[in-house]
Order: C-alpha cells, then sequence, then structure tokens
C-alpha cells in the first residue's frame, strides 16, 4: 500500500469505489447502502486506530487529524444534507439523517421550527405516488430513528421534510428500499397455524423457530 497521508481532506478527494478499495486494505466490512460519510469516518477510526497500535507503519496520520481525534469524538455530521432508510429486520427499518450548515442557518433564519421524517410506500417501484405514507416529527438534535415497517409493503422510500406557515417542502430523499422476498413457503405460516408445515420442514426445526420468532417480533405478524 502506497505510504500516504489518512486523513479527512485526502479521503474527501477519493471516489466511492476508491474508498471501497482502502477500506477493504484496512479489513473494514462495507454493507450494502453504506454512506459516504460514515464510510470516510469508520476509515478515520480504523487508521488512528492502527497508528496507535503501530500495526501498520505505512498508515501516517497528520499531527492536524490526529488531534482532531484525539480532543472530540467522532462527528454526528458531515456537512451535508441527505436521510437513509436501512432494514433491520422484516419488521424494523432505521432512518438516518444529515442537515449541512448552509441549510440549517437558512432554517434558522426562515424561523422553520417544525422537521419531519414521511415515510412512503409503495407497490411498484417505478411508482410517483406512493400507496399510502405517514409523518413522523423530529428534533433538530436528532439524526435517527427506528420505525415499525408497515406490513405487506414491497418498497419504501423516505422524505426529510420542513414545514413553513403550513408548506411542506422537502429537504432530502432516500433511495428506494425494495424488501426481501421470502419463500412462498413460509409466507402463509404462523405459530398456531397446523396446515402448511411439511415433515421436512418439521425436522428442521421450523415451528420452533416460528415460536421464537412471533415472541420476539409479535409485531411483523400484525
Amino acid at each position: 500500500m502506497e505510504n500516504v497521508q489518512i486523513n479527512r481532506a485526502y479521503l474527501e478527494t477519493l471516489s466511492f469505489s476508491d474508498l471501497q478499495k482502502l477500506a477493504d486494505d484496512y479489513s473494514i466490512d462495507v454493507p450494502e447502502n453504506f454512506n459516504r460519510g460514515f464510510l470516510i469516518g469508520e476509515i478515520l477510526e480504523v487508521a488512528e486506530e492502527s497508528y496507535k497500535k503501530n500495526l501498520e507503519p505505512d498508515m501516517n496520520i497528520t499531527e492536524e487529524e490526529e488531534e482532531s481525534c484525539d480532543d472530540s469524538e467522532m462527528p454526528r455530521s458531515y456537512n451535508s444534507t441527505e436521510v437513509e432508510i436501512i432494514l433491520r429486520n422484516p419488521a424494523w427499518a432505521y432512518i438516518y439523517w444529515n442537515i449541512s450548515d448552509s441549510d440549517r442557518d437558512s432554517l434558522e433564519k426562515t424561523f422553520v421550527s417544525e422537521l419531519r421524517i414521511r415515510v412512503s410506500s409503495f407497490s411498484e417501484k417505478s411508482q410517483v405516488k406512493p400507496d399510502e405514507f405517514f409523518d413522523i416529527q423530529i428534533s433538530k438534535q436528532d439524526n435517527g430513528q427506528y420505525f415499525l415497517l408497515p406490513a405487506g409493503k414491497k418498497f419504501f422510500c423516505v422524505d426529510l421534510l420542513f414545514c413553513l406557515d403550513g408548506i411542506i417542502d422537502i429537504l432530502a430523499s432516500s433511495e428506494v428500499l425494495e424488501m426481501p422476498t421470502g419463500s412462498s413457503r413460509l409466507v402463509d405460516v404462523h405459530p398456531g397455524k397446523e396446515e402448511g408445515l411439511s415433515p421436512i420442514m418439521e425436522l428442521s426445526g421450523m415451528r420452533e423457530l416460528l415460536l421464537q420468532h412471533y415472541k420476539n417480533h409479535r409485531e411483523s405478524f400484525s
């Protein structure tokens, strides 16, 4: 690996594919749809730890970056306005968002006091108008929240909204999240439902697995 100075200024000049290659060099697992700002933060954190443990002599941290890592925690925001949605399990998802300094200043100057997250669901990915949606009012200090997924929906998208004098406008929108397709043999199988379990499924322990899933995630059966 070429001897380079690993700092935020350098990482911001790299493309996302180059950041992924760098993450591979540092053995950082990059989940699908991982946020660029979060990836930069992960690389900086691993670079700092490796520097302190002297495990990678060719990973040089500049004095400026070392001081910033020593004096403060990882920043809550990377000065970009964005909102993303990540699937946790078939019942829950996690939304996280950032608001840039310039957008935050504009909101303050126009006396915007209400921010919202809008969760929209679709039957088809190409739909423009959602089948249904609901809003979650959020605090200016927050940057993430779990929410329960409406049952039976295939696609989801979230918008970061602000409300000014009754007019709602969009600050940022996420990519469309597609729910994984489950096996047709399991879709209609629920705890207490006797039919639908073949002898092979019985032997696999599926009945006990469904019972444990029901105990821990009852909301996914509503």
